[in-house]
């Protein structure tokens, strides 16, 4: 690692999600944790930075300026970026902290993003040691972590896992800034690139056939939630992450197991709200190609740098299910579930902490002290991570399954 003035640098700090990362990085980093906030207005940096508690470093950047780019990567060890959307203002900051050997996490769900990417820096990170590692919030931590806990126990139980699935639930709202980048990368062609099952995945590793790996688009019953699920929207972000992993962990030498297969749904519910689910996902689709349904979306949302009131947030809550089978039918299951508004009070502290786990936990990473690249939560951070959201309030638990 260099010797750089800060260890974590926060971009994006003067936006909705930021200036909740700057807060929550305000009453949670240990004394001695140096860190900086980071953006494009040196006011408004001021203005957050007077909010705070403790001091914070101020540094004035811009990911279309290389020059400040360069400053400003060349100053920390961890470089946490909250400034989407990621396919606009992202690429730069990637680039620069995999030629520098320092770590990166962010809060992206934008798949494409993602593989431009792996496919342009993961080699570049291989080489200096960075830790590359995106989609650190809600998407896709407790997909990626929940199912390394799966793969865990039932390593432990002298089995491989041939499936993992998630069933989510919860509650909460959106931000301006989500609903930019979703309406930005609505009408792009990288759509067609989602449909992908295996779009992470390392090109030599991509199973032959992966029609069974398809994303759920219909109400189903489930056995082992013992209820009715539907579609979710944010599946075909979480289980590419998941199936990277797995890719990745096969050529790290610890494998899931041969044919893993993840998939994931929304529930439990009933039959008439999984089937809307499987209507709205559609329609969803439908209007997203819809140059005109866009820009009413954008007019009828809310704007980048809002988001829900502090009581939504606050009384949000996140619950997420996930089974494994093994390969003699042993099942165990996990609970990933916490307070707090998914896409706001839960992201934020996943993000921060995976950025805290990069400097306090170093040593303990996974593959450490060599592994660097394009990674996953699982692949980057690991099992460290559950320790630190379990002390941060998170529930995280594993059991045999009793389905």
């Amino acid at each position: 690692m260099n010797n750089a003035k800060y260890d974590i640098v926060l971009y994006g700090a003067t936006g909705f999600t930021g200036r909740q990362a700057a807060d929550y990085m305000d009453r949670h980093a240990p004394d001695g944790l140096r860190w900086a906030i980071a953006g494009r207005n040196p006011t408004t940096l001021g203005a957050v930075a007077q909010g705070l508690s403790r001091h914070a470093g101020i540094i004035v950047a811009d990911s279309s300026e290389p020059s400040t780019v360069d400053a400003m990567v060349a100053s920390t060890r961890v470089l946490l970026t909250t400034a989407g959307p990621y396919s606009l203002c992202g690429e730069p900051l990637v680039a620069v902290c995999a030629r520098a050997g320092v770590d990166y996490v962010d809060i992206t769900g934008e798949v494409p993003f993602i593989r431009r990417m792996i496919d342009r820096y993961h080699e570049v990170a291989l080489a200096s040691r960075a830790r590359i590692i995106p989609a650190c919030g809600f998407d896709s931590i407790p997909s990626d972590i929940g199912t390394l806990l799966l793969v865990h126990a039932l390593y432990e139980s002298g089995q491989a896992c041939v499936e993992a699935k998630a069933f989510f639930d919860g509650k909460g709202g959106f931000t301006g800034g989500t609903l930019a980048t979703a309406l930005h990368n609505a009408g792009k062609e990288d759509v067609a690139l989602i449909k992908d099952p295996f779009l992470l995945n390392p090109h030599d590793r991509r199973p032959a056939d992966g029609a069974n790996d398809r994303d759920l688009d219909r109400a189903i019953e489930d056995k082992d939630l013992g209820a009715w699920a539907g579609p979710f929207f944010m599946a075909p972000v979480n289980t590419r992450i998941v199936r990277r992993s797995a890719a990745l962990a096969d050529e790290y030498g610890t494998p899931y197991g041969d044919g893993f297969r993840y998939w994931e749904a929304m529930g439990p519910t009933n039959p008439i709200v999984a089937a809307g689910l499987a209507f709205g996902m559609a329609w969803l689709e439908v209007l997203g190609r819809s140059r005109r349904a866009r820009d009413l979306a954008a007019r009828l949302g809310p704007a980048p740098g809002h988001g829900p009131s502090e009581k939504v947030m606050d009384g949000g809550f996140m619950h997420v299910r996930l089974f494994g089978r093994g390969t003699d039918g042993k099942k165990v299951e996990c609970d990933f579930a916490s307070t707090g508004d998914p896409g706001n009070r839960v992201t934020v502290k996943m993000v921060c902490e995976s950025a805290m786990a990069l400097i306090l936990d170093r040593d303990r990473l996974p593959g450490a002290p060599t592994r660097g690249g394009v990674l996953t939560p699982a692949t980057g951070l690991g099992l460290v991570l559950v320790e630190r959201l379990r002390s941060a309030g998170m529930r995280i638990e594993t059991r045999p399954s009793t389905s």
